[in-house]
């Protein structure tokens, strides 16, 4: 094969994108969640040390993140399934759970 047909192939497999340019969509995707939940941390201990009680819906939403991230590397992922599902389902338990204290 030559260099330009595998080029094709792979951006046939890849819905016209390079690796480089899906690397870097990945690394941008996790620098946001990543300060998504930190910044949600931050709002979470403030509301706290402030005295103006517990929201909890900043922890839901760092949780829902938690879930939807572990869930999707059990579906996607071979190696380390049972952790994944594991941590995914304890995840989804505090989702519901902050969900329903901040509606109570």
């Amino acid at each position: 094969m030559k260099r330009e047909e595998i080029l094709e192939k792979s951006r046939k497999e890849n819905k016209n994108k390079d690796m480089y340019e899906i690397e870097i969509e990945n690394k941008a995707v996790k620098i946001a969640a990543i300060v998504m939940i930190i910044l949600a941390t931050i709002y979470y201990c403030y509301e706290i040390f402030s005295g103006k009680g517990e929201n909890y819906s900043y922890y839901s939403i760092i949780a829902v993140y938690c879930a939807i991230l572990f869930g999707y590397k059990a579906i996607k992922l071979t190696r380390r399934k049972k952790l994944h599902i594991f941590c995914s389902v304890i995840w989804s338990i505090v989702t519901i759970i902050t969900i329903i204290k901040y509606f109570i």
